[in-house]
């Protein structure tokens, strides 16, 4: 079965994790469902962005299957793993979120990691997309075995420093053990300091989506409100071809009708 994966990085303050939930909104509205939704941001703002309840990560998990693996119970740990990871799934219509939390800490996790590890590339089986809100750096798509990702979307401000960090970004991505095939630069809030500067040649980008400054995601951001279907006006035309380049036929589906042409 080919992967899935979305992939949205860049890095604080870029704007990917709005990008990310606006993209969501338009793969529901576009008939994509069900979508998976990873936060695996240590500063966990996605469910927030997307109006959704706190829950339980990842992390605490971790924490609470180590301690589990040194009890001798009859219970074998998987099926423990698989209930409890259960329980952290929270459903939402259309899309169900998914939170990981801190990374790892000083403790030993490898037992535990392989559980996870197989949850996850059982869990994943289960939806028609996943769409992934990476820290700055990418370290932890490898931490979770995703080893294909269908289409990585490269988040920068209009600014040399924004666009300088996203190439650094794609080169860290490089260096790890992952099979992109597909990279879409998006160039967010453009128009907010000025004529944005001609994109960098990155290596395996397909295309670049500039996506305007939206006072509306912008307010919302400030002011702690969701990302829902009336936001973003300004900035709805270019999610929308953000989306389809994501949904295109390399990439995850194999129709070449675009996303909002769709039915």
């Amino acid at each position: 079965m080919p992967e899935k994966i979305i992939a949205f990085a860049g890095k604080g303050g870029s704007g990917k994790t709005t990008l990310a939930a606006m993209t969501l909104r338009q793969l529901l509205r576009g008939g994509v469902r069900p979508v998976l939704a990873v936060d695996a941001d240590p500063n966990a703002t996605l469910g927030l962005t997307l109006g959704v309840g706190p829950g339980g990560t990842i992390a605490d998990l971790r924490d609470r299957m180590g301690e589990a693996a040194q009890d001798a119970t009859a219970i074998p740990k998987t099926r423990l793993m698989d209930q409890w990871l259960a329980e952290l799934l929270v459903e939402e219509p259309g899309f169900d979120m998914l939170t990981m939390g801190r990374p790892e800490g000083p403790k030993c996790y490898c037992y535990v990691n392989g559980l996870l590890r197989r949850y996850l590339s059982l869990l994943r089986t289960n939806y028609a997309c996943v769409i992934v809100d990476c820290e700055a750096g990418m370290e932890y798509l490898s931490r979770l075995v995703i080893d294909e990702v269908r289409t990585l979307v490269l988040v920068a401000e209009p600014t040399p420093v924004g666009l300088t960090t996203v190439r650094r970004i794609s080169e860290l991505a490089d260096s790890l053990d992952l099979h992109i095939r597909r990279r879409v630069l998006a160039i967010n809030k453009v128009g907010q300091y000025g004529p944005a500067p001609a994109p960098p040649e990155l290596p395996g980008v397909a295309h670049v989506v500039e996506v305007p400054f939206d006072a509306d995601l912008a307010r919302r951001c400030a002011a702690g409100e969701p990302v829902d279907d009336a936001a973003g006006f300004d900035a709805r035309a270019a999610i929308e071809a953000l989306a389809d380049h994501c949904m295109a036929p390399s990439g995850l589906h194999e129709s070449a009708t675009p996303l909002k042409e769709q039915t």
